[in-house]
């Protein structure tokens, strides 16, 4: 019988169960926003599209793009970007939504 190794798992149930999001240097608190919401902030331009986001997540935390999501922090539209890297460890890039600009990677 074969076992299926941890790190897939792992990723698995990063993307199924959806947690807030809440950075320790910043107290402002993020929501996300819904796929509508997002929709709608990409289309009036007020932030990058994914695709830029998620090029400038993979060249701060090079590795598998598994999960975008447009949040709110304040009054400011953020990027939260999870990747897989190739040696199975996880890294959430924050991006300045409007620039593409990296604020953390953990």
């Amino acid at each position: 019988m074969s076992m299926m190794p941890v790190e897939p798992i792992f990723a698995l149930a990063l993307l199924a169960a959806p947690l807030p999001i809440v950075q320790i240097d910043d107290p402002t608190p993020i929501s996300c926003l819904s796929a509508q919401e997002m929709r709608e902030a990409i289309a009036d331009g007020r932030v990058i599209q994914p695709a830029q986001a998620s090029r400038h997540a993979r060249n701060a935390a090079p590795g598998e793009v598994l999960r975008i999501r447009l949040c709110r922090q304040g009054d400011e539209y953020v990027y939260v970007i999870t990747t897989l890297k190739r040696d199975g460890r996880v890294a959430r890039v924050t991006l300045e939504g409007q620039s593409g600009k990296v604020a953390t990677i953990r």
